[in-house]
């Protein structure tokens, strides 16, 4: 048997106190269930964090478009046949902090020479397409 036929048949003895219940408990459920009205208060605005912990968390610099930006870095791989090369560099002031990065190559010929451990000084250019190498020389071991 279903529960709501246990507790009807329940409620049906003379003795039970649960009859109030059967008819409370519909009752209860409708005017619950009904729209509510709200008082007309003005709603005031959620405070909103301040741009530069929303937009820019980590304080990454934004870089300015078509600008080339020198950076220093190791070689770590270099894929001739897509035209990437991913270097581990130093802050590139005004664009990025340090980090491991892929930058795409629009003249192949910038990769000739250079070698996977390579330390590295670059220029970076960025368009609305993303980062690109514009030239990558090769530093002298020091002495």
């Amino acid at each position: 048997m279903n529960p709501i036929g246990v507790l009807v048949r329940f409620c049906a003895e003379p003795r039970s106190q649960c009859r109030w219940l059967l008819i409370l408990l519909p009752a209860a459920l409708a005017l619950s269930c009904r729209p509510q009205h709200h008082s007309e208060k003005a709603v005031e605005p959620t405070p909103t964090p301040s741009a530069a912990v929303s937009l820019n968390p980590i304080a990454v610099p934004t870089g300015v478009l078509g600008k080339p930006y020198s950076g220093t870095g190791v070689v770590r791989f270099i894929s001739r046949k897509e035209g990437w090369v991913e270097i581990e560099h130093s802050e590139i002031k005004g664009l990025m902090p340090a980090m491991t990065m892929e930058y795409w190559v629009r003249n192949p010929s910038i990769l000739k020479g250079a070698q996977v451990g390579d330390k590295v000084d670059f220029v970076v250019v960025e368009d609305s397409k993303g980062q690109y190498v514009t030239k990558l020389t090769k530093v002298p071991p020091a002495r």
